[in-house]
């Protein structure tokens, strides 16, 4: 198998002449809002040219030479429009002929310029792959994004499935019988061609209120936008989206999200198959290429750049784990290896005392008893299995009803209550509790472990032999760990920190960190989670130290996984406590996000990548497939792009988080992230909403 990418190296040499420009700040400190917000204004003033920013830089890329009196004047008129980002900051800008963009900015200007400039073709070209249903449709857009292959500008060209509602936001409001409903709809700009859904977060109010009107004609609006608030009558709403924007909601088309299917009535499956993802890709690459400032894909094979894809075995990853009697086997089944050979650390005297608490009650749960005693009990994984309390069945759902049934069987002292929830999604929204919300409170509450399992998975083998796996974790037994330890590391963690800011409080960050400590066999040692209000962004010295105490870090070799980017602050601070307490501290960031796909070619035809394909950008950052995609179902795997200090050599980098993707034990499937920032999201905005055992440390997964 061949591989190759949705990813092509610029035509530099194609490129018109670029021109560089200084920003000069009041602390000359440049944001990397002010820089695009700059640009931004720059490309509406100047209509024919481009600007971008270049982070990297930390200049602003054109390619026009503007006159020093034009700039001048610009920035003056700056002045007056009502962005405070401009007025305290923005001093000056000048042409600097004696400076170079960056490689990444010349690919940010390629993706942000002249692919903007040719999106109408690009959306009508997509258009034959548009599916038509009764009250949606389902579209195709182009997403662009600049990035640097080991010291080449590259652009990736990648597509992604919508559900756009056929009835914009004005007539979507009509049928409501409260106009609040409005709010957390997720929507789009329709005047533009393309644009990223943003999120409803309040109600303005009507155009026709004093003032309103022109103040939103006063901001600086493309032509569409301005005439939809000219002609917009004044008994339009206004919205807010995501607490900055406001918007009349004629302008406003509907984004239906996941969750939002059963409010449009929607049932579709938005996974696009390797070959025809890359056939709508290559619609769209034939546009580009006519204007030649991109070259051929990257891939094994193709011209000079094969060298920058790996595989599993080039990093060394062998998916062997070990179970009970110092048996190991290959990653399968990992229920069925457990049935075989035992696990590989069972709690203490192998019982587990379950409480059952039934939230749909005219659902029969007989053959459930039945089915955990015969996966846990002696023809199965040998456990004894005591249902104490009997099943707790609550006619009417709430929480008070659900506290009541929860204390009581609290008294009869079980192990672990397994709850029956229609419904068992959290949100993130603090204010709202769901039904599940409130059972995992009040089991975290009274020191209680839980899991929970949907009704209408009750005879669904795959998630039973998940919940008994997810019930073993939480009682104390340790399923398996790997058969061969990282030798490389000591520890690894999984840091997630998650910002929220307060409402009632500007400039304060509600916090939310965790910390989950494995040893080098994956198992897991402790976790640590603090929850705060700090003031700013960044993670005090004092938490971290709590987070990474002496008497497990001292003398370690400890590689930190973090969810998403890590603050250099914090870096620092780690890397300051690490020279303290004579440890050595690695850092890897997991990106999950906004990276393009990687596929497979395997006898003339295009397929998934194989999990551990590799594309590496410099010796330090590469995109990695993770994830192993059953064939029943049609997604193409997106990877992950995983960077590391030069301390660490990148192979082992991606060797640690390709291998702790095997020691997930809620599921048999193993999941896209490795265990040390897998569930993550869930743990941090659980935490936020106060949703966190007692105990701020301990050593069983709650989280499961």
């Amino acid at each position: 198998m061949t591989l190759f990418a949705e990813l092509f190296p610029v035509n530099t040499n194609k490129l018109p002449r670029l021109f560089v420009y200084q920003l000069q700040t009041v602390r000359g400190e440049i944001t990397k809002k002010i820089g695009w917000q700059l640009a931004y204004r720059l490309t509406n003033q100047f209509k024919k040219q481009h600007f971008v920013w270049d982070d990297d830089g930390q200049v602003l890329i054109a390619d026009i030479a503007l006159e020093q009196a034009e700039i001048d004047a610009f920035i003056k008129e700056l002045w007056q429009l009502p962005i405070d980002s401009f007025k305290a900051a923005l001093e000056a800008m000048t042409l600097a002929p004696h400076l170079q963009p960056s490689q990444q900015g010349i690919a940010d200007f390629v993706a942000h310029s002249f692919l903007n400039d040719i999106a109408p073709h690009v959306t009508k070209a997509l258009d034959q792959f548009k599916r038509k249903r009764e009250n949606y449709d389902v579209i195709l857009k182009a997403d662009y994004a600049g990035w640097v292959v080991h010291g080449q500008p590259a652009i990736s060209i990648s597509v992604s499935s919508e559900l756009q509602y056929k009835h914009d936001v004005k007539r979507h409001a009509a049928t409501l019988s409260d106009i609040n409903q409005l709010i957390g709809l997720s929507v789009f700009d329709k005047t533009k061609w393309f644009f990223k859904p943003m999120k409803i977060t309040s109600i303005v109010g009507q155009l026709g209120e004093p003032g309103r009107r022109e103040r939103l004609l006063s901001f600086d609006l493309m032509p569409r936008m301005q005439k939809c608030v000219e002609e917009a009558p004044d008994s339009e709403l206004v919205v807010k989206l995501n607490r900055q924007y406001d918007y009349v909601i004629s302008a406003l088309g509907i984004n239906i999200r996941n969750k939002d299917h059963g409010t449009f009535n929607v049932s579709e499956r938005l996974q696009i198959p390797p070959k025809k993802r890359a056939e709508c890709i290559k619609a769209v690459v034939q546009l580009i290429q006519k204007i030649g400032i991109i070259g051929g894909a990257y891939g094994v094979g193709r011209g000079n750049n094969s060298s920058v894809f790996l595989n599993a075995t080039d990093i060394g990853y062998t998916p062997q784990l070990l179970f009970g009697n110092h048996k190991s086997a290959s990653f399968g089944k990992a229920f069925d290896s457990i049935r075989q050979f035992g696990a590989y650390k069972p709690a203490k005297d192998k019982t587990i005392r379950l409480a059952i608490v039934n939230t749909v009650p005219n659902v029969s749960l007989k053959g459930l008893r039945e089915q955990l005693r015969s996966l846990l009990g002696e023809d199965g994984l040998g456990y004894k299995l005591i249902l104490t309390g009997g099943p707790k069945n609550i006619v009417e759902p709430s929480r008070a009803a659900l506290e009541i049934a929860i204390n009581d069987l609290a008294g009869k002292i079980p192990d672990l209550i397994l709850g029956i929830i229609a419904k068992p999604y959290n949100t993130s929204d603090e204010e709202q509790w769901t039904l599940y919300d409130h059972f995992k409170h009040l089991t975290l509450d009274q020191g209680l472990y839980s899991q929970v399992l949907q009704p209408k998975n009750l005879d669904n083998e795959y998630v039973l032999n998940n919940v008994v796996l997810g019930i073993l974790a939480k009682t104390g037994t340790i399923p398996y760990v790997l058969a061969n330890p990282i030798d490389y590391a000591d520890l690894i963690v999984g840091l997630d920190v998650a910002r929220r800011p307060k409402q009632m409080r500007a400039g304060t960050i509600n916090v939310a960190a965790s910390a989950r400590v494995y040893l080098n066999t994956g198992e897991l040692l402790r976790y640590s989670i603090r929850n705060s209000m700090l003031e700013g962004e960044i993670i005090p010295m004092p938490v971290l130290q709590d987070m990474f105490p002496v008497a497990d870090f001292a003398g370690k070799r400890v590689i930190i996984h973090r969810d998403g980017r890590l603050y250099e602050k914090e870096q620092r601070n780690l890397l300051r406590w690490s020279r303290e307490i004579g440890a050595t501290f690695y850092f890897v960031e997991i990106i999950k996000d906004g990276n393009p796909r990687l596929y497979g070619v395997k006898e003339k035809e295009i397929v998934k990548a194989p999990k551990g394909s590799i594309l590496t950008l410099s010796d330090t950052e590469a995109f990695l497939i993770s994830s192993d995609i059953p064939d029943k179902f049609q997604a193409t795997p997106q990877p992950l792009r995983i960077r590391t200090d030069s301390s660490l050599p990148l192979a082992k980098a991606l060797h640690s988080v390709l291998t702790l993707t095997l020691l997930h034990y809620g599921s048999e499937r193993p999941p896209r992230l490795p265990v040390t920032t897998y569930y993550a999201d869930r743990i941090s905005s659980m935490v936020l909403k106060g949703l966190r055992p007692n105990k701020l440390d301990g050593n069983i997964p709650f989280w499961l």
